[in-house]
């Protein structure tokens, strides 16, 4: 994952108490329908990108260091690229979508807008019958090979891991590791965000990943390997506080899993929220597969194994740019440069 203002975000956190990261709805339409997810609809109406410059700048008033683009699929709304060139101004802007969308043209405008980071999903190797699952390598490998000619934003691929996935895991890693991307795994939750699957199969699923793959991120590797064997490890998640989620509708919730609990606008949102949030437990934690909200809740429950992981990561270049990347016959890397904020049009 590309840091780029890592001393500055780096004192912010452990002095200010500020937000890892906000999630920001900004639209819950999505032109994908898999059957694990229950993040998205066919006719919501996008959030108006003046209601979301107004939300930015909440955000932005907490300090938050990195906002994270979500749906639905945040490719279809319509003014995605000034969406992160307004939020580009004051925070590191990440994405996550299924890429499905994306061509030269609209890499060029993403990187051109001050997108730093991009999470592509990706579930398995080929379309399953029913279509439980959508996003398969099949069907993105000419995105793949579009990003690895022309991005100038960080990628990596979250991959989730279920019963419909496994017995051909091992085949999709492999095909992965071809592209210059990192890779996380993600075990499938429900729609409250408790892990559905465990037993030998997916730990070693797991144990291989970290320990033959390109993992995005060791932060997890111990507590997911102990959700896959079956244990509900005992930890105090600090959603609404260092992770928040910010629905289309511009409430804070706990996350995408636990929506309905806060309810409170972004607009509103204070410091003394974040410290309430930061020192209550939630109740929900045990069982809990949102890695996100696992890992930005780490600065606060175990800064000791944080700094050791995130010392191993350095090292490793996982903060950084990633250890190659080869571009293919034809394409020429573009340099990466930012562009004036366009405003909301008055008409």
């Amino acid at each position: 994952m590309r840091v780029e203002h890592p001393i500055r975000s780096l004192l912010n956190i452990a002095f200010r108490g500020v937000p890892i990261e906000a999630q920001l709805v900004v639209t819950r339409r999505c032109n994908l329908s898999c059957g694990y997810c229950s993040e998205y609809d066919h006719h919501s109406a996008e959030v108006p990108l003046e209601a979301l410059m107004e939300r930015i700048d909440a955000v932005n008033r907490l300090r938050a260091c990195n906002i994270a683009l979500l749906g639905g699929e945040p490719l279809l709304h319509s003014r995605i690229d000034d969406v992160i060139r307004y939020a580009a101004r004051s925070a590191q802007v990440s994405m996550t979508t299924n890429g499905f969308l994306l061509d030269d043209d609209f890499i060029a405008r993403l990187g051109d807008a001050g997108l730093a980071n991009m999470q592509l999903s990706i579930d398995a190797l080929r379309p399953d019958r029913d279509r439980y699952l959508q996003k398969t390598l099949r069907s993105l490998k000419p995105k793949l090979d579009r990003l690895v000619a022309n991005a100038r934003f960080m990628v990596h691929i979250t991959v989730v891991l279920c019963a419909e996935t496994v017995d051909e895991f091992d085949e999709l890693m492999v095909e992965l590791a071809q592209y210059p991307f990192r890779v996380s795994i993600n075990p499938v939750h429900d729609d409250h965000g408790q892990v559905k699957v465990q037993g030998p199969a997916f730990e070693s699923i797991w144990k291989r990943h970290y320990s033959e793959g390109r993992p995005f991120s060791f932060l997890e590797q111990e507590y997911g390997g102990r959700l896959l064997a079956g244990e509900r490890p005992s930890w105090t998640c600090r959603a609404g506080s260092r992770f928040l989620y910010v629905d289309e509708n511009g409430m804070v919730e706990l996350c995408s899993g636990q929506r309905g609990r806060l309810g409170k606008p972004i607009t509103e949102y204070t410091t003394r929220d974040l410290d309430e949030q930061r020192s209550s437990r939630k109740g929900c934690e045990e069982g809990c597969s949102i890695l996100c909200a696992y890992r930005d809740s780490l600065w606060d429950n175990d800064p000791a194994e944080l700094a050791k992981v995130a010392l191993k990561e350095l090292y490793r270049g996982l903060l950084g740019e990633p250890d190659f990347k080869p571009k293919l016959e034809g394409h020429a890397a573009r340099p990466r440069r930012r562009l004036p904020i366009v405003l909301p049009r008055s008409d």
